[in-house]
């Protein structure tokens, strides 16, 4: 584990120690099957940060492989389009994209402030704590380029800014959506009133986090596991019950649930917080259950309720982007930031293109089709 710098303490480095030292200790592997990196705490100024290095890992989950954002995952994400013409020309640029990538070495990286969930969130980073925290960096790892994922208008826009007038670039990744719980008008569309209702008539039970208790681990990665990753994406990152137990004893993730009249889980959400932002990375049910039950509307109805109720903004990643917008989500452009200002030519020129490419076609394909 590497500190460098002096610093204060920030009134987070307890929960950032708690999620990341055992990772460290342990291996990734342990925690999430298919994450292979090398996991470090580094400061930046008060903060500590995890951050994750690594070399190619082309079959690792997204969250610190983009081989796996801009080809793996581009190529799953295929079937949202109903157009076979536009299919053809999209699988044709990803072919064309899959070699130019792992030969500029796309996955010699260093990922700043990745907790390896789909969503990383941030506390306010300033502009020369970024300057220090790049350059000590750079001196270790030289030949890694330098990512911050997850970034966006919404969320992080002085950070934007600041790494623009710093010389980052931005590749953009997918379209997200937003809930604003401080001014919670959603919570009166009328799929959010119907969800509700389902969920006060639902003979399931409610439970919250002080309600889970160790048996449930196992149940945890079951219900996971046969949504986000046997229905949505191997990629996903993959949770062990020994990370959903550091998780709930630490209070990292609130978890809570849909319990059945024999007291099995039937449904599981778990969100991550961090500067007044909520996100919900573990989200699972019983997919064997009718569709008709509404499980998943009665989770989301749930996160829904705890941002109105917290008066928090909630940001609820991608994916059933209908389901979203007809219950009051506003959209935005996800970006990894990305500094290569120190590697070779070749290296520099593929982020570089990537970059441009995804600006300028990626992102209107996205916009257009409500991705």
């Amino acid at each position: 584990m590497n500190e460098s710098g002096p610093g204060k303490s920030h009134p987070a480095n307890e929960m950032t120690r708690a999620y990341t030292e055992p990772l460290i200790d342990g291996g990734t592997e342990a925690y999430i099957r298919n994450v292979r990196t090398t996991m470090e705490l580094v400061r930046a100024g008060e903060q500590l940060l995890p951050v994750t290095v690594n070399e190619t890992e082309y079959e690792n989950s997204y969250v610190c492989s983009p081989y796996s954002t801009y080809v793996s995952y581009a190529l799953e994400e295929l079937v949202l389009f109903k157009s076979e013409l536009l299919k053809s020309v999209l699988r044709g640029v990803i072919g064309f994209l899959s070699p130019l990538l792992k030969g500029a070495r796309i996955n010699r990286n260093v990922h700043v402030n990745n907790w390896l969930l789909s969503t990383n969130l941030y506390e306010e980073l300033p502009r020369e704590d970024i300057r220090e925290l790049t350059g000590g960096l750079l001196k270790r790892y030289p030949s890694h380029a330098i990512i911050f994922r997850s970034l966006n208008e919404v969320t992080n826009p002085q950070l934007m800014k600041d790494l623009t007038k710093l010389g980052w670039i931005f590749v953009p990744s997918r379209q997200v959506y937003f809930f604003d719980g401080r001014e919670p008008d959603y919570m009166h569309k009328s799929n959010n009133v119907w969800d509700k209702k389902l969920l006060r008539r639902s003979p399931l039970r409610i439970v919250g986090h002080e309600e889970i208790v160790p048996s449930d681990y196992p149940r945890i990665v079951e219900l996971y596991e046969d949504l986000y990753i046997r229905k949505y994406s191997r990629l996903n990152p993959r949770f062990t019950e020994a990370y959903i137990a550091n998780c709930h004893k630490h209070g990292l993730l609130r978890i809570g649930g849909l319990r059945d009249s024999s007291g099995i889980l039937q449904g599981v959400i778990g969100c991550f917080e961090k500067a007044g932002v909520i996100t919900a990375p573990l989200v699972g049910y019983n997919t064997s259950l009718p569709q008709k039950d509404g499980l998943y509307r009665m989770l989301m109805n749930l996160v829904l309720t705890r941002a109105a109720e917290q008066s928090k903004l909630l940001h609820l990643s991608s994916g059933a982007a209908h389901f979203k917008r007809i219950r009051g989500g506003s959209p935005a452009i996800e970006y990894s930031a990305v500094y290569i200002r120190h590697l070779p030519l070749r290296r520099r020129a593929v982020w570089l293109g990537l970059s441009r490419l995804l600006n300028g076609v990626g992102v209107p394909v996205m916009r257009k089709y409500r991705l």
